[in-house]
């Protein structure tokens, strides 16, 4: 999000469902998809990513788009009002493959920077949920003051951002946590991030509080419609 904190954010992993028209779809994302999006004026600062992990199990691509309505599911349905005169079918894509763990995310926590107004290349991102036991405000509290700070603290993930799901199922809401850097390798950042914590000792007990529910490493795609 370079910086910005916006109360809410709509999170879709994909992929493409024909290889062969990968560069066609990746072509109506940015130029088609976007724009229609972006224009409304409810989702704005579309940026995407792709998974560094070629076993990427359909979250190939990470698409963060930002609002400040205060409820995004509130936000998605007026999105939808201002695009129905507009939508038709040459406008859609028939090969974009939407993986689970996405949808509209609402703010969770407070603001968490250790370095600023650095260029963002890539994140390391996941969701969560409190383990059986553990309710949501010793989950994040334990987030806030204990994991979010050891995961920045040697310097190498410059800003953290954390949001809980608008939707939730029978388990109750996940929690996203987005870490940012400006290293261009992020799954190298990630693994000397994870030995730098080792070689310090450091355990936040992560074990007794979360249930990971997936994670990834995804790097910045630049431009918007191409790949690297």
């Amino acid at each position: 999000m370079e910086g910005r904190y916006p109360n809410g954010i709509m999170l879709t992993l994909a992929t493409c469902s024909d290889r062969a028209r990968l560069d066609e779809w990746l072509h109506w994302y940015a130029h088609i998809h976007t724009p229609d999006v972006t224009s409304a004026g409810v989702f704005v600062n579309m940026i995407r990513f792709r998974n560094t992990n070629p076993n990427h199990q359909g979250r190939e691509y990470v698409n963060l788009s930002e609002t400040y309505f205060d409820d995004p599911v509130e936000a998605l349905e007026e999105l939808k009002r201002r695009r129905s005169p507009f939508r038709s079918d040459d406008r859609q894509s028939p090969y974009t493959e939407v993986a689970p763990g996405g949808g509209p995310y609402r703010r969770e926590g407070g603001e968490f920077q250790f370095v600023k107004n650095a260029p963002v290349r890539g994140v390391l991102m996941g969701a969560s949920r409190p383990v059986d036991g553990v309710d949501s405000a010793d989950f994040n509290r334990w987030f806030n003051d204990a994991h979010v700070p050891a995961v920045l603290g040697p310097g190498i993930f410059q800003s953290a951002y954390r949001y809980r799901s608008a939707t939730s199922d029978d388990s109750g809401p996940s929690y996203l946590a987005i870490f940012e850097t400006d290293r261009e390798d992020v799954a190298a950042a990630a693994a000397e991030n994870q030995a730098a914590l080792a070689a310090l000792g450091t355990d936040d007990g992560a074990d007794d509080v979360r249930e990971v529910l997936w994670w990834l490493t995804a790097e910045r795609v630049f431009p918007l419609e191409g790949r690297a």
